[in-house]
Formats: C-alpha cells, sequence, structure tokens
C-alpha cells in the first residue's frame, strides 16, 4: 500500500506597522493552529506605536524581525527572507487565519502546486463578521477549472492575502519583490508555475477597518485610478513572466474580463476621474463587458442577477447616486444602522429590531 504524501512544511509570515490594536490577534490567530505552523515570522516594519511590545510578549513561540520602516514591500521581503517552509502565508497584523486553515491546506497539497486558495470572511474593526466572503468560490472550481479559465481569459477567481498559502518554490521565481505588492504580484502569476487549488470554505477573516491599503468601504473612490493603473502594472507582469516561460496568453484585454475591474473602471469613468486607458472604454463598453463576464463565468443565479442590477444603476444613475449607491453596498453595515436609529427617533417609543 502506498504511503500517503509527505505534508509541506508551512510557515507563516506577519507583517506589522503601527498595528498594535490588532496585531496580538493576528499572532494568536497563527499560533493557534489544529496543526502546528513550522514557523512563524512576525516582521515589525518601524511601527511608531506599541506594536514591537506586544509582538515581543510572543517571542518564545514567533522569529522577530524588526526593521526602520522601509514599507510594505520591504516588510514582505523580508519576512520571506527569514522563512524556511515548503508553503508560505503571508497574514497582515490586521487579519486573521482559522484554526485549521494549516491542517485543511495541508491536506489538498501536492507537488505541482503553485499556491491554495480559500475563501474570506470580511469582518469589522471589531471582529464582528459581516456576512460577505471573498470570493465566494463556486462548486466545483477545481484546479482543472482554474487552468481552463485561465488559458482562455488570461485570469481566474482569487482573494486577497490572508486567502492564499504559495508554494516556496513558486515565490522565489518572483522575489524580491520591487514596486508591486505580494497578493496582486503571486495572485496574477501563480497559474503560469503550477496548479491552483480552492477549497470553497472562509478559513481566513480580512479586516475592513477604513485605513486598509485597498479596502472596499466605498470611501475612498479618489484611489479608484490608482487601483487601476496597479492591476494594469500587474497584468503587464504577467506577460512578461509569460514570454519568459514562453507561454501563450489569451488575445486582448484580460482586465475586460475582470469583472472587479470592470467594475472599477466603470465607476470611475461614471465618476469622471481620469484613469489609465480611459480613452479606450465607454459606460456602454463597459457594460457590454460585464455583461459577458456574467454570461461565460459560473456564478449563481441571485449574484448573476445582483450583478446585472449593480452595472446597469451604476450605468443609469447621475453621478451623485452613484456616490451614493457605492457607500450604501460596501458599507450597508452602518446604513442599515443609521436607517434603524432615524425610524426609532421618528416612532417616539418604538424600538426597531
Amino acid at each position: 500500500m502506498p504511503s500517503p504524501p509527505l505534508r509541506p512544511s508551512i510557515s507563516i509570515v506577519i507583517t506589522c506597522f503601527d498595528y498594535a490594536r490588532f496585531v496580538r490577534f493576528a499572532i494568536e490567530s497563527a499560533i493557534d493552529q489544529s496543526c502546528r505552523a513550522f514557523e512563524i515570522v512576525v516582521v515589525n516594519d518601524g511601527s511608531t506605536d506599541n506594536s514591537l511590545d506586544i509582538i515581543k510578549r510572543y517571542q518564545d513561540r514567533v522569529r522577530i524581525v524588526d526593521q526602520p520602516n522601509r514599507g510594505w514591500i520591504a516588510a514582505y521581503n523580508e519576512g520571506f527572507a527569514h522563512s524556511t517552509g515548503d508553503v508560505v502565508i503571508f497574514l497582515d497584523a490586521d487579519d486573521l487565519l482559522d484554526h485549521s486553515v494549516l491542517e485543511r491546506v495541508g491536506e489538498v497539497w501536492y507537488p505541482g502546486c503553485a499556491k491554495v486558495q480559500y475563501n474570506l470572511r470580511v469582518i469589522d474593526a471589531s471582529g464582528k463578521d459581516l456576512g460577505r466572503r471573498y470570493c465566494s468560490f463556486p462548486p466545483g472550481y477545481d484546479a482543472a477549472t482554474v487552468r481552463h479559465s485561465f488559458s482562455r481569459t488570461g485570469t481566474y477567481r482569487w482573494p486577497v492575502t490572508a486567502g492564499n498559502a504559495y508554494a516556496r518554490t513558486f515565490i522565489q521565481q518572483v522575489f524580491p519583490l520591487t514596486t508591486h505588492g505580494p497578493d496582486g504580484t503571486l495572485n496574477t502569476l501563480a497559474p503560469l508555475y503550477g496548479d491552483v487549488v480552492t477549497i470553497d470554505v472562509p478559513l481566513a477573516s480580512y479586516r475592513i477597518h477604513g485605513k486598509n491599503g485597498w479596502s472596499p468601504t466605498g470611501l475612498d473612490l479618489d484611489r479608484l485610478p490608482e487601483r487601476i493603473a496597479h492591476r494594469r502594472h500587474e497584468v503587464e507582469l504577467l506577460r512578461e513572466h509569460a514570454v519568459r516561460l514562453g507561454i501563450r496568453l489569451p488575445e486582448g484585454n484580460i482586465l475586460d474580463r475582470e469583472l472587479p475591474f470592470i467594475n472599477y473602471r466603470l465607476l470611475s469613468w461614471r465618476l469622471g476621474q481620469n484613469y489609465p486607458g480611459k480613452l479606450d472604454d465607454s459606460s456602454l463598453s463597459l457594460l457590454w463587458c460585464a455583461f459577458e463576464v456574467l454570461r461565460n463565468e459560473s456564478f449563481p443565479w441571485k449574484l448573476r442577477v445582483a450583478h446585472a442590477l449593480w452595472f446597469l444603476s451604476v450605468c443609469g444613475l447621475p453621478p451623485s447616486l452613484v456616490r451614493t449607491l457605492i457607500r450604501v453596498r460596501f458599507d450597508r453595515a452602518r446604513w442599515v444602522e443609521e436607517l434603524t436609529n432615524r425610524l426609532s427617533r421618528a416612532i417616539p417609543g418604538r424600538v426597531i429590531d
């Protein structure tokens, strides 16, 4: 009887800058695993608050790298350089890992994987589950499906940093990073370097608290052009690596097949912002791209309808109402609370549940 494959050693790299109120929870989530981490590396990137004092409470359980503030990309580079595991999970200090994530990753890992990805639950600053999942992978979204999607479109569905466990052999082809962060870079390039395995349940939490680098709160609309430019650079990097590896990518604009960035471009276009590639876009062309993705990709019918209504609304409403619509969508918990409070004040003697 053949022996089962050996589980990979898994390193967790936590990067922190001025996240004293969160870093304890990130470290404890890395320590409190059903399957112990091979190592935990915590990089303090010159925090000006008491983050380092908190990190040092765990110095017997983690490897601490304390460096002058050099920025988040340098912190990731340093954290990876101090890690040695076969697989690496990068964890921002404001995010959390579930108790079983290492065990689940080890169960599905096999030689030839570039990464394992899994859903994220979205939480607020206090840790409350906001009821949103990122990416809400469809059933059957296996490695073969990812390969097919990537060969046809040049892209696939992937979560941000905490939702991924990367093969060291893959990361070594990309690090050290220079101008691009790890999540967009590694997730964009992963299918070029091996299989992408998906676990379609939440195994980590992505915290939204207003100071995230790319928090989808609806309150940072001025950064939409920056997001679009950043993603275009990542696609250029994809093409460079594909040429290096002799892999042919599909023709056309890859960002015409990514629903989030069709959305960003449409929002930016409707708000009158200038962004790279705007001259090639129009609200109708972007609406067409969105409907093509919804037609060709696997979405539950309710989500398909919701996306369709969203894009139609963004196209049809005046810019002032588009801003309101964005805030309602991405900060709906606050809006529901505010509406409840208003109704309570409007109806004396009654409490609105």
